[in-house]
């Protein structure tokens, strides 16, 4: 399933849109940065979720809350880990 939601505060403005798999799910959330100074939302972050629980920096090999850039390769990696039909980063 996918999913969207737009926010605006003032001149900040967020849209975020999910990629659901079963009990895994993907997020990727773009900004228009953190001044929002843009008009384009440029920034964006992808986290990856397993039963609720974020399991982004084992999808990644990264600290837990390290920032994940939404860009091509790092989209495919989780897109990649969001399709397998296991989960091996599974929390119980």
């Amino acid at each position: 399933m996918i999913q969207g939601t737009m926010m605006q505060f003032g001149e900040k403005r967020q849209a975020n849109v999910t990629f659901t798999n079963g009990s895994k799910e993907l997020s990727l959330c773009v900004d228009n940065g953190p001044m929002a100074n843009t008009e384009k939302l440029y920034r964006a972050d992808i986290r990856c979720f397993s039963n609720g629980s974020d399991v982004t920096g084992k999808v990644f090999g990264v600290f837990d809350d390290d920032t994940i850039c939404g860009d091509v390769e790092n989209m495919s990696k989780a897109m990649n880990w969001l399709q397998l039909s296991s989960d091996p980063y599974a929390v119980p």
